[in-house]
């Protein structure tokens, strides 16, 4: 490498930005790219440049999406001396991908090498000892021999202070050569003789930006045992070093608030004046300390940003504003929460804004000093990269929150709901402890609790305290469906419902009957299924929409031994029949539309017995004809009653009233899309009694298997095979109860889905073969069915 090139390569390796391949290759590469990348990046390491460069431009090629490939080719350009053709690279990248962060500054850092004389080589006025020690330096360093390149140039500068560029040559071999802070020094010492020129400050930023991070971590650590001193001290280095870092200053500002130090703050928060959060911060410290801090809380007021920080700033100033007593300036303060997409400074947000409007409506309050205890409070973090802060007003339940979050995280739902509890004890008027309460206590099973809670919650009148979603979904689980409807629509009407509350919305309207307000929910929460609702909910919300609409429906069965397989409550055995076959049709209609979870419509049906065995009655002279009403009256409990006319048709029909009643209850029974294959269990009795003719019948199976869902034909076919049990019973025949179990399979074809419609039909057809458990013979053989319901 000739003394040039190594020159240049000394000042494009200032920043360090070399890439590993062990550490730096991107997860999304695989395959042909994925080899030749991994190729790209040890070339790298190993210092053939010139491989380096082709094997990325192959991967590249392969994967232009990939900034660590693109940083790759720059940094190898680089190396070898090309730094105009790897600031080029850098902005052809930008241009493809945008200003990826790390691509942007490579890229500045790049240019100003270059505009600070990073190709000069060695200067040709030195005088001979220091040409000799300076070109030994650069040779050593194209050699990697970089404690002979960092003696050199030490050597050099000694020999030649007056040099400028010797100095950058002694910075970027000591950062070569791993020692940070010495590259650092060097960087303040030529800042200190030479001016700060654009060449040191980028020097000392990307050096700075190594050193800070272990001067963060370690400050972290001082300030987890306790130790503030130590930690102020590594905070304030971190700060030096890396002063363009916000979140090493924030970490400065929560020690300097632990220890109390008021004017620390002040002066740590006087950085930069165009930062909301920094404003409000030094606002606060100058208010604690009795001082005037309008200006400070005006400008950070007039700093147009909307992000979650400065949303954070505007309730500290609030909660200012709220201790002098003054309601109106602490509301004009606060932004309003109409975004459908909440962030963490939401619910303090609305919650100062609660307690502002109370103050107002309560009237005139006296000012009070501003509590220097009650100072903003303060979440951090370790990583890699160092500590990380986030800011948020004064919360005196922070730290339960925080060891409710942490039990939560390691499984222990016991200890999170105590945690819950003591957090609720801090801030009795704040909702958001509450909320978690009742979300942990419906995560271990203790509903009844969660809904009590909840109750509780609107007794206490807090749902203005949170957001229009948070009190709707609390409403809902209070049971009062009509609460959450009126939030759910508020938030609608302030556009500030997301996508993923539809569908509540809706399930909250149908359980009011609203079933065409509950229908336009269901069916906007359908249009955002790619972002809202799993595959199963999306189906549940069809299946849902698909029930809301449904007013009227027609089935019509085939059963063999019907009185032992019928399923769904439709059809009755003639009194005194067995061993046959009946066929019927029924047509509904539900007069007061779909009444969720309840039930009431009216009917009329045909059916007919045919091939009934020992000659009895059979075919058309069978035929008869009803008309009834049937109702299942509770949410809760499957049950079902009817009372029905029985008209006479056929010659062997008999005029009757019959009254029955049924119920049905298992699991797994309807169709399922996020598992191809689930167990279902279904239960199924009925009892029905002829008034006139004065018998009664029973048949009741149980039924316990598989289903699977015949995706290789339609994932609207399932097939159920299964163990039965099932037992009848009727009084016209005998008095014996004759008991049979067996395997069957049943098999389903859905239709007449739509875009907001679960299958709203389908064929089912079911064979059983049972044997004889006791009772008579009508416990055995065969049992058929097939229903066709639209």
């Amino acid at each position: 490498m000739t003394p040039r090139h190594a020159a240049i390569a000394a000042l494009c390796l200032c920043a360090t930005l070399a890439v590993h391949a062990d550490e730096n290759l991107p997860l999304p590469l695989s395959g042909p790219a994925y080899r030749v990348a991994r190729e790209a990046f040890a070339a790298y390491d190993a210092h053939r440049y010139a491989d380096a460069i082709t094997l990325a431009r192959e991967a590249i090629r392969q994967r232009p999406d990939v900034a660590d490939l693109r940083l790759l080719l720059a940094n190898s350009l680089a190396a070898r001396g090309r730094l105009k053709d790897a600031s080029r690279a850098l902005a052809d990248a930008i241009a493809q991908l945008g200003p990826v962060p790390a691509l942007t500054a490579r890229r500045r850092q790049i240019d100003v090498l270059i505009a600070s004389g990073g190709a000069g080589g060695v200067p040709s006025d030195l005088p001979e000892p220091a040409l000799k020690a300076a070109s030994a330096a650069y040779r050593a360093y194209g050699k990697k021999d970089y404690a002979t390149a960092v003696a050199e140039s030490r050597e050099a500068v000694r020999l030649a202070p007056q040099a400028e560029r010797l100095r950058y040559l002694l910075i970027d071999t000591l950062a070569a050569s791993g020692d940070d802070a010495a590259a650092y020094d060097a960087a303040i010492d030529a800042s200190k003789r030479f001016g700060d020129t654009d060449g040191l400050r980028e020097r000392r930023r990307f050096i700075g930006e190594r050193l800070a991070p272990a001067e963060s971590k370690a400050a972290y650590a001082a300030r987890e045992r306790g130790d503030l001193d130590a930690a102020q001290r590594l905070a304030q280095k971190a700060v030096m070093y890396a002063p363009e870092r916000s979140d090493f200053r924030m970490q400065l500002i929560e020690i300097l608030f632990a220890r109390g130090d008021l004017a620390g703050v002040e002066a740590a928060t006087s950085l930069d004046g165009n930062d909301a959060l920094a404003s409000a911060l030094h606002g606060y410290a100058r208010a604690a300390r009795g001082e005037n801090a309008d200006a400070d809380f005006a400008r950070a007021l007039s700093i147009g940003d909307s992000s979650r920080d400065a949303r954070v700033a505007r309730t500290i100033i609030a909660d200012v504003r709220l201790a002098q007593g003054q309601p109106q300036a602490a509301l004009d303060a606060l932004p309003r929460v109409d975004t459908p997409t909440p962030d963490d400074a939401d619910a303090a947000i609305i919650l100062r804004r609660h307690r502002a409007e109370k103050m107002l409506r309560m009237g005139a309050t006296q000012a009070a000093p501003i509590d220097p205890g009650a100072r903003p409070t303060f979440e951090c973090r370790e990583d890699q990269f160092g500590a990380s802060c986030d800011a948020y007003a004064h919360d005196p339940a922070l730290g339960a929150t925080r060891e409710a979050r942490l039990a939560e995280r390691r499984g222990d739902r016991m200890a999170a709901i105590g945690y819950w509890r003591t957090a609720i004890a801090e801030v009795p008027d704040d909702p958001q402890p509450r909320i978690a309460l009742i979300d942990a206590l419906a995560a271990t099973g203790r509903t009844r609790e969660a809904s009590n809670e909840a109750r509780a919650l609107i007794d206490a009148n807090l749902l203005d305290s949170m957001s229009d979603v948070q009190a709707a979904f609390i409403a809902r689980r209070a049971g009062d469906s009509a609460l959450a409807l009126d939030y759910f629509a508020r938030a609608e009407r302030n556009g500030t419902l997301p996508a993923s509350a539809q569908a509540d919305a809706g399930y909250a309207a149908l359980s009011l009957h609203r079933n065409e307000e509950g229908a336009r929910y269901l069916e906007r929460a359908i249009d955002h299924d790619d972002a809202t609702l799993t595959s199963q909910a999306l189906n549940d919300a069809r299946a849902a929409h698909a029930e809301a609409t449904r007013n009227w429906g027609f089935s019509a069965t085939v059963n063999y031994r019907g009185n032992g397989t019928q399923q769904g409550f439709a059809f009755a055995p003639t009194p005194g029949s067995s061993n046959n076959w009946q066929a019927g049709a029924e047509a509904y209609w539900r007069p007061f539309g779909s009444l969720g979870d309840r039930m009431f419509e009216v009917y009329a049906r045909g059916y007919e017995n045919f091939g009934v065995a020992g000659g009895g009655p059979s075919g058309v002279s069978t035929l008869q004809a009803a008309i009834g009403a049937r109702v299942k009256p509770f949410a809760s409990t499957n049950a079902i009653f009817a009372i029905e006319r029985i008209v006479p048709i056929g010659a062997d029909a008999r005029s009757d009233w019959l009254a029955r009643a049924a119920y049905s209850n298992g699991f797994g029974d309807t169709r399922r899309l996020d598992v191809p294959s689930w167990w279902t269990g279904t239960v199924y009795g009925e009892a029905g009694h002829y008034i006139v003719n004065d018998s009664t019948y029973a048949t009741a199976n149980a039924r316990l298997g598989r289903t699977y869902r015949v995706d290789a034909i339609s994932p609207r076919l399932t097939v159920f095979p299964h163990a039965v049990i099932g037992m009848d019973y009727d009084s016209a025949i005998d008095h014996s109860v004759p008991v049979g179990i067996g395997a069957g399979v049943a098999a389903r074809w859905w239709f007449r889905g739509g875009p907001y419609d679960a299958p709203r039909s389908f064929v089912d057809v079911s064979v059983q073969y049972r044997f004889r458990v006791a009772g008579d013979e009508r416990a055995r053989g065969v049992f058929f069915g097939a229903v066709f319901s639209y």
